[in-house]
């Protein structure tokens, strides 16, 4: 269960379950598979099995969800013989964030229900699964408890006559209620309490559980003005974006993956068997693109002579087999829940994300979050930064940006962090322009259709920051058909068209009428069809560091490489430009 293992040893209290035995279910009881209470369900459980509605501040990885759970539970044992009589009925419904967060309450949801023989039954309602099975799951098998996600549940409540069956909730839980509130649930979430019985109609408990208390969170659960407030988070907690060590660095963007690569190689090579680093990107593209370049890597290196392997650095020794995951909306829900497991288990082991897992699941372990491209906020900058550090472990933080990022460290919620901007400098093994040319020869391997996917997305990205980034609409298409080229090399890097783009895209992007883009009536067929999606070619990365090493680095033995500037291309100075060399003593 979430928070509760051996792991989490600083979250452990000193009071023991049994001491509920007056007050839980004897079959509740005997379900909960462990013996002390962590800090926040001891300093909770006695506010809510009581029935008032209780407010509490609480990290992920604490041990909430079980502290939210029990009197859930309780309360419906109490109401066996009315729910027997009514088997469709939702006496409690949990609201979570994202799909990973509402199966691990509902997982464990089942290890508590086991003592129950099916008198009482769990069920969920999230994205990217099959609506019409959870409608006739919801209208045959028994649904005490609906764990749901906010939008997944609108569709059911508009779509499914779903309605009804909440006429009787007894208990309403928002886990990640800060989160639901940044993702721009609100709206959905005064739908949803619109669709429950009043509170004098049919009483019910309010439980909220959120890492933070940002403005008008307590609104958004209906908590009565008698609720309990309960905060458990310890200082060092509370800041963890305080004290944690945090680099940035500025890179051109044709080099951007080129640098989290050696930032990754960096961590390797420092300790290969515990090294866990989540990577951070902008978009589910470019998260699904730089997965793809770390795989084809290790592919490539798996080819390589073992004599010849043992002669690149132990950094790329390592590469070769340390597990790669990844995380985005683009992975069907199978994929995702897959993912997290492994990447859960695993000791030594890397996590492509977009910002599905930036808060509400747990990783055990995380060594350091690497943040690649513009933050949404420097909100969201904090939240992602807090799955390394957790419950009293060591931890860092990198965040990478390109020179027209760089205003995001003046953004109020960033400007006091103790972000240290750092140089990409390797003295010893030329490791940047040697990254460069692995990340150069493994985009060659990637479709221009995941390329033009990838564009597409960082054009709606970016387009939403505008004032922040001081462009107008022309010089944002110039960039990003700039990045297309010289950092995804779509077509090659080719100085031609930029990625087409449809037409009503582009007018959905509030971008018709602007020059640059590569507007078209229909896709082009190896846009459209998935042609090239699977290429045979993969290269050689090998041969290509070997000619790096073998003719010595570009830069002279001993060079201090240093990654700044704006970055050249096609039209605008030769490729090599956007690394400088200076002298040893510089």
């Amino acid at each position: 269960m979430e928070g509760d293992d051996r792991r989490e040893k600083g979250h452990l209290s000193d009071r023991r379950f049994d001491s509920l035995g007056s007050v839980l279910d004897p079959r509740l009881l005997s379900s909960i598979p462990f013996e002390f209470m962590s800090v926040v369900q001891a300093a909770t459980l006695e506010h809510s099995l009581s029935g008032v509605d209780v407010l509490a501040q609480a990290k992920t990885g604490t041990g909430k969800t079980l502290a939210f759970l029990l009197p859930c539970v309780q309360r419906i044992s109490t109401m066996l013989p009315l729910v027997s009589r009514s088997p469709s009925d939702i006496s409690v419904l949990i609201l979570s964030p994202t799909r990973e967060l509402a199966l691990q309450i509902e997982k464990e949801a089942v290890v508590l229900l086991r003592g129950f023989q099916g008198a009482i039954g769990v069920q969920h309602c999230v994205g990217g699964t099959n609506m019409e099975t959870e409608k006739r799951a919801l209208r045959s098998s028994r649904a005490d408890i609906l764990v749901a996600t906010p939008g997944r549940l609108i569709d059911h409540l508009q779509n499914s006559g779903l309605a009804p069956q909440l006429r009787n909730v007894r208990a309403l839980v928002l886990d990640e209620a800060d989160r639901m509130l940044d993702m721009g649930f609100r709206r959905e979430l005064q739908t949803i309490l619109a669709a429950l019985p009043s509170r004098q109609e049919r009483p019910r408990q309010s439980l909220l559980f959120s890492a933070t208390i940002p403005q008008g969170i307590r609104d958004v659960a209906d908590l009565d003005e008698n609720h309990v407030f309960v905060n458990t988070l310890r200082p060092e907690e509370q800041n963890t974006h305080q004290h944690v060590p945090q680099d940035f660095i500025i890179v051109p963007h044709t080099q951007t993956f080129a640098a989290t690569l050696c930032i990754l190689l960096e961590s390797l090579s420092q300790d290969p068997k515990t090294t866990k680093p989540i990577l951070f990107f902008s978009t589910a593209r470019s998260t699904a693109i730089f997965f793809v370049l770390l795989e084809t890597l290790q592919k490539q290196l798996s080819g390589v002579h073992s004599a010849n392997l043992q002669r690149l650095s132990p950094a790329w020794q390592a590469l070769q087999t340390v597990p790669v995951f990844e995380l985005h909306s683009r992975k069907s829900q199978s994929q995702r829940v897959r993912a997290t497991q492994a990447f859960t288990k695993s000791q030594t082991a890397i996590l492509c994300s977009s910002d599905v897992t930036a808060r509400g699941v747990d990783f055990p372990g995380v060594t350091s979050v690497i943040q690649v491209g513009l933050p949404s906020s420097g909100e969201q900058y904090i939240h992602r930064l807090g799955r390394t550090a957790r419950a009293g472990a060591a931890g860092s933080g990198v965040l990478i940006l390109t020179p027209y990022e760089r205003f995001f460290l003046r953004k109020k919620e960033v400007a006091g962090l103790p972000l240290r901007e750092r140089k990409l400098v390797f003295t010893e093994d030329d490791l940047l322009p040697e990254a460069d040319s692995a990340i150069r020869k493994a985009l060659m391997t990637v479709s221009d259709k995941e390329k033009s996917q990838a564009y597409q997305a960082a054009l709606g990205y970016y387009k939403s920051s505008l004032k922040d980034l001081g462009w107008s609409p022309a010089q944002l298409v110039d960039e990003m058909n700039d990045w297309a080229r010289q950092a995804l090399l779509f077509q090659e890097g080719a100085s031609g068209p930029a990625p087409p783009l449809l037409a009503k895209t582009v007018g959905k992007m509030g971008l018709k009428g602007t020059p640059g883009l590569n507007v078209v009536k229909q896709l082009p067929s190896w846009a459209d069809d998935g042609a090239g999606d699977s290429p045979n070619d993969r290269g050689d990365v090998y041969q290509h560091l070997s000619t790096v090493r073998q003719r010595g680095s570009p830069y002279g033995r001993g060079a201090k490489v240093v990654a700044n500037g704006r970055g050249g291309g096609a039209g605008r100075g030769a490729r090599d430009s956007v690394v400088r060399a200076t002298q040893s003593s510089s």
